[in-house]
């Protein structure tokens, strides 16, 4: 399952956790966005005032965050998505929507963008599938994982079935990163998954 973490206040926790079924979403006072600056997971921001606003130096927010606001603010990171609040709940799904589909996940010298995997040294390039994706991009962001985490909540299957699926899965990603010529590896230590250079 991938993870959202949304800035806001408390009133907007149940309308956002009905908005993002199917992600797990963490919650963050917006008083805590400097520990989360360089974040290369995914981050939503709502800003309702201009005290909100004033937390945010969104010129040193990665491009991995959306800013949903209905106030101005001059000082945007042009790497940055931000939109004014839109007026339907339809409009803010499909701007989120977009906005996940296209969002630039990067580690070292490798992108995900939209399921395609570059080596940004050499441009060269392959395309992943959804779920090659969904793994690699968790991994990229939680830099370890289990074996069981990724099987249970990526792949979908319970951990009292025996199946190789993830193994085959992490085979097919090794070939294609290998084939853009990466650094980057995904070690295997027991149930333990790493990403590294």
């Amino acid at each position: 399952m991938n993870k959202i973490n949304i800035f806001s206040d408390k009133k907007l926790k149940i309308f956002l956790s009905e908005l993002f079924s199917g992600y797990e979403l963490i919650f963050i006072e917006l008083t805590e966005i400097q520990k989360y600056i360089e974040n290369n997971g995914t981050n939503i921001i709502f800003i309702k005032d201009k005290e909100n606003l004033k937390l945010i130096d969104s010129k040193k927010l990665s491009d991995n965050f959306l800013i949903l606001s209905n106030q101005k603010n001059k000082n945007l990171n042009p790497n940055n998505q931000q939109i004014k609040i839109p007026k339907s709940i339809n409009m803010i799904k499909n701007t989120v929507k977009n906005f996940l589909e296209n969002l630039k996940f990067k580690f070292h010298d490798i992108t995900i963008v939209n399921e395609k995997l570059t080596n940004i040294n050499n441009n060269s390039f392959c395309f992943l599938t959804k779920l090659e994706s969904e793994i690699l991009t968790y991994l990229i962001v939680e830099k370890q994982s289990t074996k069981k985490y990724i099987q249970e909540n990526i792949l979908n299957i319970k951990s009292t079935i025996q199946t190789n699926s993830l193994d085959s899965h992490l085979t097919r990603i090794r070939k294609k990163m290998y084939k853009i010529k990466t650094s980057v590896k995904i070690q295997s230590k027991s149930e333990k998954l790493l990403i590294k250079i």
